[in-house]
């Protein structure tokens, strides 16, 4: 599974439960990233560090795939 599925998945649980404002903030940084995937990756990552500090209650509903997205991606983009 790659990060983007798990990105997925995570706009699935945001929509679900009626976050659109943290849902609108990840993709704004996904669109912001075209150039390149690491670019793309980075910056979302940074939206969802971000929600881990400033919505500690929505970041409980995404954790599981947060972690995913950290650790299947981390020797892709961050060695």
């Amino acid at each position: 599974m790659s990060w983007m599925d798990d990105l997925y998945v995570i706009y699935q649980k945001l929509d679900a439960t009626g976050c659109e404002e943290v849902k609108h903030n990840i993709l704004k940084a996904q669109i912001a990233g075209c150039s390149n995937k690491g670019e793309i990756y980075f910056l979302v990552l940074q939206q969802l560090i971000r929600i881990k500090t400033d919505k500690a209650p929505v970041y409980e509903l995404i954790k599981g795939e947060v972690e995913s997205i950290i650790h299947c991606s981390k020797g892709q983009y961050l060695n």
